[in-house]
Order: C-alpha cells, then sequence, then structure tokens
C-alpha cells in the first residue's frame, strides 16, 4: 500500500519538471565548466604554494623557486 502511495506522488512530482530550453541548457552547462575550471586553477594554486612551503620548510626544494 505506501508503495503506490510513494509512486503515485513520485508522479505528481515529475508533471511538475521543467525540462529547459536548449538555449538554457548550453548556458547551464558553460556555467559549470567555468566553475569546474575555475576551481580546478584554484586548488593547483593552492598545492602549488602549500607544496613550495613544505619543501621549503624540510629542505627539499627552494621557496617558489626563488633562491
Amino acid at each position: 500500500m505506501r508503495l503506490v502511495a510513494f509512486l503515485k506522488e513520485v508522479l505528481v512530482e515529475l508533471r511538475k519538471v521543467v525540462t529547459p530550453t536548449r538555449k538554457e541548457l548550453i548556458r547551464y552547462t558553460l556555467v559549470v565548466l567555468v566553475f569546474v575550471v575555475f576551481m580546478m586553477l584554484f586548488v593547483s594554486g593552492l598545492d602549488l604554494v602549500f607544496g613550495s612551503f613544505v619543501g621549503w620548510m624540510f629542505g627539499d626544494l627552494p621557496l617558489f623557486g626563488l633562491v
């Protein structure tokens, strides 16, 4: 009985779903791709900074290759 009620509620909710237009879909895709590229660059930058700092602290590498 609960399964039938659940499936009816699922169908009611699925009727509310709106499919984006092609223009919206392209825009949303570009926003996601730009965000992912930005986050990749941000995390890579943090990795470079912290990696250089740790290398400098333990005497393996000069800080940012400056010395």
